[in-house]
């Protein structure tokens, strides 16, 4: 049985997550704010809280006001990623669209910005990673669904089409180093991840 920490994983997706891999047969740690132990991202996580697991899932919300949000998203999350790198432990980021675009979301730059300094501070931890962004999330059952790169659509996407991703990810070196989006396509089918994976471009 291996033992994986989803961090966000109380929340909406961060759920959806927790439950596919305990239905794994595995023991999954949900840290939250909330949580026994708790872990707030926007403090220094504590690194005993990582250590002998076989991966962390970051699934959090960005708080809306703009120094919490760099806080978790961008201080909280490299923290993590740099605890990830000492210890050998993969990470799977949950972050969004538009990271690539802020202007097209003025409302929400701060949290765009916030999101895409902490998605390249994973990258350059030297940890092992993926990256998965996906469109406007809803809670409708996964049917076909589009992974793209590049971050150019526009879309939604099921909540529980980003869990199977994350979890497919997570057991896949194939999906290590590269960062993709995921919307709703009704036209694709659902997705063979691991062929999925292996067709990904690696970041640059």
């Amino acid at each position: 049985m291996s033992t994986f920490v989803v961090v966000g994983g109380a929340g909406r997706t961060g759920r959806r997550i927790t439950e596919r891999l305990a239905s794994g047969g595995h023991r999954v740690v949900v840290a939250g704010r909330s949580t026994e132990p708790p872990l707030d991202l926007t403090a220094k996580p504590d690194p005993a809280l990582f250590v002998g697991t076989e991966g962390v899932v970051i699934v959090a919300e960005p708080p809306k006001e703009p120094d919490a949000a760099e806080a978790a998203m961008h201080g909280g999350v490299a923290a993590i990623a740099e605890i990830a790198a000492r210890e050998d432990i993969p990470v799977v980021l949950v972050s969004q669209i538009y990271l690539t675009r802020p202007a097209e979301h003025p409302e929400m730059s701060a949290r765009i910005d916030a999101r895409a300094r902490g998605e390249q501070a994973l990258r350059e931890s030297g940890a092992q990673y993926t990256i998965v962004r996906p469109s406007w999330l809803h809670d409708l059952p996964a049917g076909g669904v589009r992974v793209e790169q590049g971050d150019t659509g526009e879309g939604r996407v099921s909540r529980d089409a980003v869990a199977d991703a994350v979890v497919a990810a997570l057991f896949d070196p194939s999906a290590s180093g590269k960062t993709f989006e995921l919307y709703d396509d009704e036209d694709s089918p659902r997705p063979d991840w691991p062929s999925v994976f292996a067709a990904l471009h690696p970041d640059q």
